[in-house]
C-alpha cells in the first residue's frame, strides 16, 4: 500500500466508501467510536453499523441510509430538497421537521431550514456542510476527508504500524489510541489529536504546525525535527519525549509533563513553557530559548 500523499479535497465523485468513513466526515460520530466499532466487528459478526447503533451512537436507518441509498443519491443528477435528505437518513423524525419550518415560517425575512435546524440542535453544521457538499455540490472548507484517517485506523486495527509520509492535514482523530506507530515526514497540519495516546511513536520530521495535542499521552514520542510552531500541547503527558531539533515556536506547553524530556536544539522561541518543575528537563547549547528564560534557574539540566 502506498503512502503517496492525498488531496483533502471532499470525494464528491467516489461511492460505495467504508460507512465509517461517511459518518466521521458527516459529523455523526467520533474517530474514537469508529475506533472501537473496528475492534468489536473483528471479534464479531456484526457490521459496523449495528455495532454503531448497537450503543445508540447512531440509528440504524442512518446506517442503512448511508449503505443503501447515498451510493445512488451522490450521483443523481435530479436533486431534492435538503428535507428530503435529512429525513431518509433518519436524522429528523417528522414532528422534528414539523416543528422547524412552522418556525421557518414565522421570520420577516426568509432563512434557510438547515440554519434553524443548526440552531436548534437537531443537527451539527459539520453535517449540513457534508449533505451540501456532496449531494449539492458546495464546497465548504470545513469538509475533511476522512479516508486517510479511516484507513490509518482499520491498518492499525490489522496490525500494522508503518504510515510513514501519510497525508494527515486537519485529521479528526481525538481521542484515538495509536501506540507505536510511525508517522515519519507526514503532514499533520491542524490536526486533532486531543485526548489521543501515541506512545513510543515516531513523529520524526512530521509537521504538526497548528495541531491540538490537548491532554494527549505522548510517552517517549520521537520528535526529532518535528514542526510544532504553535501547536496546543497543554496538560499533554510528553514523559522522556524526544524534540531534539524540534521547531516549538509559539507552542503552548503549559502544564504539559515534561519529565526527562529532550529539548537539544529545539527552537523554544515564544514557546509557552510550565512555570514550576518537579523533575528534570534536558537542553543543550544549541536550544534556542526567550532572553527571559533562565533553564538552569528553572531547574532544567545541560546535556553539554
Amino acid at each position: 500500500m502506498q503512502n503517496s500523499s492525498t488531496s483533502n479535497k471532499p470525494l464528491i465523485s467516489k461511492v460505495n466508501r467504508p460507512l465509517g468513513e461517511i459518518l466521521i466526515e458527516a459529523g455523526l460520530i467520533t474517530a474514537s467510536q469508529i475506533e472501537f466499532a473496528l475492534q468489536q466487528q473483528s471479534s464479531s459478526n456484526l457490521k459496523i453499523g449495528e455495532i454503531l447503533a448497537s450503543h445508540n451512537w447512531i440509528k440504524q436507518q442512518t446506517a442503512d441510509f448511508f449503505v443503501e441509498q447515498w451510493p445512488q443519491l451522490v450521483q443523481q443528477q435530479q436533486k431534492k430538497p435538503l428535507i428530503y435528505y435529512f429525513r431518509q437518513s433518519g436524522l429528523l423524525d417528522e414532528q422534528q421537521i414539523a416543528k422547524l419550518i412552522t418556525e421557518q415560517q414565522q421570520y420577516s425575512k426568509p432563512v434557510r431550514f438547515h440554519r434553524i435546524a443548526v440552531k436548534r440542535k437537531y443537527l451539527n453544521q459539520a453535517t449540513v456542510d457534508f449533505f451540501l457538499t456532496n449531494i449539492f455540490g458546495i464546497y465548504n472548507t470545513n469538509v475533511v476527508s476522512f479516508a486517510k484517517p479511516y484507513e490509518i485506523l482499520r491498518r492499525y486495527n490489522r496490525g500494522e504500524t508503518n504510515f510513514h509520509r501519510t497525508e494527515l492535514s486537519k485529521a479528526p482523530l481525538a481521542g484515538v489510541t495509536l501506540k507505536g506507530i510511525q508517522l515519519d515526514g507526514s503532514n499533520l497540519r491542524q490536526a486533532n489529536l486531543s485526548n489521543c495516546n501515541l506512545s513510543e511513536s515516531s513523529l520524526i520530521q512530521t509537521n504538526l504546525t497548528l495541531s491540538d495535542l490537548v491532554k494527549a499521552i505522548l510517552t517517549r514520542v520521537n520528535f526529532e525535527q518535528a514542526n510544532l510552531y504553535k501547536a496546543n500541547l497543554r496538560q499533554a503527558h510528553l514523559i522522556e519525549a524526544n524534540f531534539t531539533k524540534a521547531n516549538l515556536k509559539g507552542a503552548d506547553l503549559r502544564n504539559a509533563h515534561l519529565f526527562n524530556a529532550i529539548f537539544a536544539g529545539a527552537d523554544l522561541r515564544g514557546t509557552k513553557l510550565p512555570t514550576e518543575y518537579t523533575y528534570e528537563v534536558y537542553y543543550d547549547s544549541q536550544t534556542i530559548f526567550d532572553d527571559r528564560f533562565e533553564p538552569q534557574q528553572a531547574g532544567w539540566k545541560q546535556l553539554d
